[in-house]
């Protein structure tokens, strides 16, 4: 598997997706409270240490090989990618600034990345 297959596959991983989502909410609630440090350390460190280990340990071929797999493989993009990061970053400053509902339309950007093949049909390449 190539390494661009990897930093594709990695992302479906339970333990990536388990780092994701916790830092997230993590990372929101110390926005909320302005606690920098805090945000900062959890900001990347978590999921960077959990790619480097999914990506230089862990049998992704499964996960390749699965339908969530050929899902993503057609459907997860770049452009995606940076769609869902900037739900989170909506996120991230709508906690800043104690607004619930841009934290709702990020959340809701990030689910519309991660669906955007069954919201937007369209034949694979």
């Amino acid at each position: 598997m190539t390494l661009k297959e990897k930093m594709l596959y990695h992302q479906i991983h339970p333990l990536k997706l388990l780092v994701d989502i916790s830092t997230s909410l993590l990372t929101s609630f110390f926005a909320w409270h302005h606690n920098v440090t805090w945000f900062l350390i959890l900001f990347l460190i978590p999921s960077v240490i959990i790619t480097v280990l999914l990506i230089t340990y862990a049998d992704l071929d499964r996960l390749k090989n699965s339908d969530f797999g050929r899902y993503i493989r057609v459907y997860m993009t770049r452009g995606i990618e940076a769609i869902r990061f900037g739900g989170q970053i909506i996120i991230w400053v709508a906690a800043w600034f104690h607004s619930p509902i841009f934290i709702l339309i990020g959340a809701l950007i990030i689910i519309g990345g991660w669906l955007n093949g069954k919201l937007l049909k369209r034949t694979t390449p």
